[in-house]
């Protein structure tokens, strides 16, 4: 046996070691196909460390007193674009049911509907945002409102995040907006704002697909009165 050969199966067999070499593997390789290998290796996957990777378990929070800024999951962005990129200058620009149901991960149906998918549990970012504020606002004929509500202890999973946006959008005409705030000083995490517009007809019945509704699993946020505001021009 050669020296490499024997260096190698020693890696190969020390968890502490193979643990090492499997955290620099692709997040999707080290998700779906590590575990598969052997039952060692799906073992070292389940390890703290590895859970970590994973965006499966919280990263102590490091960022509390610095500028950096959090690494939101790369597997999610991929699957989740709406969620991840930076927001338009207006609603219109925003993501609606439509872009939802464009997503990557909609391609399987099936396995993204769910309710013990994989993807449900990762959290969103390393270390996970903790704080989020919600905004919704109404457009109406008589004037425009909106109503405010803040959540707080989150460390945020993708499942009760989709399941908050998803429930804005069941009016035709509404869209999504998410905004992450980084840096010291950030009153949260991130901002989730939807705005839909007061249909003659109850502008109800949106055009979400059945199998696009999320499970009602994420935090049941209580929002203050509805206030009056300006409209935007």
């Amino acid at each position: 046996m050669s020296l490499s050969t024997a260096a190698r199966d020693t890696v190969m067999a020390t968890p502490e070691l193979l643990a090492l070499v499997l955290v620099q593997l692709p997040l999707r390789d080290l998700l779906l196909r590590a575990p598969l290998v052997c039952k060692m290796w799906h073992a070292t996957t389940l390890t703290p460390a590895l859970q970590r990777a994973l965006f499966f378990a919280p990263d102590p929070d490091p960022f509390s007193d610095s500028v950096a800024a959090p690494v939101r999951n790369p597997l999610l962005a991929e699957l989740f674009p709406p969620f991840f990129t930076t927001p338009g200058p207006n609603r219109w620009s925003w993501p609606d049911a439509h872009a939802l149901m464009a997503m990557p991960c909609a391609s399987a149906l099936a396995a993204f509907r769910r309710p013990d998918a994989s993807w449900r549990r990762m959290l969103v970012a390393q270390p996970p945002p903790h704080t989020m504020h919600l905004i919704q606002k109404c457009h109406a004929r008589g004037g425009d409102r909106e109503r405010r509500a803040e959540l707080h202890e989150l460390e945020l999973r993708m499942g009760p995040l989709y399941d908050l946006a998803v429930q804005f959008l069941e009016r035709v005409t509404s869209q999504v907006c998410i905004t992450w705030h980084e840096g010291v000083g950030r009153k949260a995490d991130l901002t989730l704002e939807t705005v839909y517009t007061v249909q003659c007809l109850g502008g109800r019945a949106g055009p979400l697909r059945e199998g696009f509704y999320g499970h009602g699993q994420g935090p049941r946020p209580e929002f203050g009165e509805w206030v009056h505001v300006e409209r935007a021009s």
